[in-house]
């Protein structure tokens, strides 16, 4: 077994790179590729790669696929995505041409999602090879819309009434076990503006942002040098001022994190705000910087808006700005929250509209996707688990409860199992994702003993 390991370990890594090197982030729908060409292509590369391992696949109009391993009156889901989010700057290399640096393969969807769907797919391969016998047929499910609104799995699941798979589990999240999500809730905060702003930040509102600019009278030039040294100490950004003819741009640089846990990065776009409230720039700008502090700030849980929404089993709710941007005449801060499981998504919604009554602040929808909860007790729960603690020897892991947002939510008896473990760095949506390949043949242990079991 160890061979065959060793041996398939150097095919996933080529996997991983060739499918890496594809820019899957969503674009423009184009005729035929709903979500933009990449993720079209990423699904497609990820089918034919089944399909020359032997299985049987199906694309579904690229909104999603599948591909199927054995037969069976049950199935056994493995649910992947092959969409990435946008990569940023300051890479060490080109992330979309992933390269091995001391030991790190790094690109852009080595942990999220492509690198833990290959080596699923490898997985999956072995036990073909080895022709092992399985009562469950195994479907790996791959969508290409799962970073912003899962339209992906509506028309797989929903359209094409494609039937949930009996039991299933994700490797989008971390070891051991996720048996509960907090709930996903995404609006805008947003309102009119009258002058003309050069105002943006952020590339996705589930990621903190790294970076946020305005554009801003040169005279301020003298007061930003004084002061932005105190910004830093405050807000933990630095700040950078660029000239162009008779203004500024001033750049506030924080650290990006997935936006499920906030902590783990320091928000561009609310240093900027803090930064042009104190330089009390007048008209448009500056009532936008107050809103700002006075109702968002520098708090990660909300709770300047009232909605300090916690529980025991999964903690506080999480607050991150993800987007600023300026258009049709008005500024809209694109939220994320991640809200506590014993927590509805309405109840947040509904504070947030008792806060801001009466102000001139709109609240528009995007996404929201209540929070799921596995019992403990259940048998996939207990099957993953102790697959986790037999392989790894971590005879004391738990499941857990999660902030991210995962396709366990698609079905009722799905959970994210995998694929970080934990003495691995979490830099899914950052910069310099990237994967230790030394990992690589602990997620194959782990993930053929997962679904050797499951579908037995």
């Amino acid at each position: 077994m160890e061979k065959v390991l060793e041996k398939a370990r150097e095919q996933v890594i080529e996997d991983i790179i060739a499918l890496c090197s594809i820019n899957s982030v969503e674009d423009k729908a184009k005729e035929g590729m709903p979500f933009g060409e990449g993720p079209a292509k990423a699904l497609q590369w990820v089918l034919k790669r089944g399909e020359d391992m032997g299985f049987t696949s199906e694309n579904f109009d690229n909104y999603a696929g599948h591909i199927d391993f054995g037969e069976g009156e049950e199935t056994l889901g493995i649910l992947c995505h092959a969409d990435v989010v946008p990569c940023g700057e300051g890479w060490i290399c080109d992330p979309y041409s992933p390269q091995i640096i001391d030991g790190r393969l790094y690109g852009r969807g080595v942990l999220d999602n492509k690198g833990p769907m290959i080596v699923c797919l490898h997985a999956m391969h072995i036990l073909k090879e080895m022709h092992v016998s399985l009562k469950k047929k195994v479907r790996l499910i791959i969508g290409t819309n799962e970073e912003t609104n899962w339209k992906c799995m509506d028309y797989y699941f929903g359209k094409k009434k494609v039937e949930f798979p009996q039991i299933a589990f994700t490797p989008d999240a971390d070891f051991p076990l996720k048996y509960a999500e907090k709930g996903l809730l995404q609006y805008c905060l947003k309102m009119k503006v009258k002058e003309k702003i050069s105002l943006h930040g952020g590339n996705a509102v589930n990621s903190v942002p790294e970076k946020a600019s305005v554009c801003l009278d040169e005279k301020y030039l003298s007061e930003i040098e004084q002061k932005r040294e105190k910004w830093t100490t405050k807000s933990g950004c630095t700040y950078e001022i660029k000239r162009e003819n008779t203004h500024i741009i001033l750049t506030a640089i924080g650290r990006a994190a997935h936006g499920a846990w906030v902590e783990n990065g320091i928000n561009a776009i609310s240093g900027l705000m803090l930064a042009v409230e104190e330089l009390n720039v007048g008209g448009d700008l500056e009532r936008i910087a107050s809103f700002y502090m006075k109702y968002i700030g520098l708090c990660l849980h909300g709770e300047k808006l009232g909605l300090q929404f916690s529980d025991e089993e999964s903690g506080k709710l999480s607050f991150n700005v993800g987007m600023v941007e300026v258009e049709n005449d008005e500024v809209r801060f694109s939220v994320d929250n991640r809200v506590p499981v014993t927590h509805k998504c309405g109840e947040v919604i509904t504070q947030l509209k008792k806060i801001l009554e009466g102000t001139e602040i709109e609240i528009e929808m995007l996404d929201c996707i209540e929070g799921i909860h596995i019992e403990k007790n259940s048998f996939l729960v207990k099957t993953l688990m102790q697959v986790y603690r037999d392989i790894t020897g971590d005879i004391k892991a738990q499941p857990e409860v999660d902030g991210g947002c995962t396709y366990a939510r698609t079905m009722k008896n799905c959970v994210a199992f995998g694929a970080l473990l934990p003495e691995q760095e979490n830099v899914m949506h950052e910069k310099n994702e990237y994967l230790e390949v030394s990992k690589i043949e602990t997620w194959l242990k782990i993930y053929l003993e997962a679904i050797y079991r499951l579908a037995k």
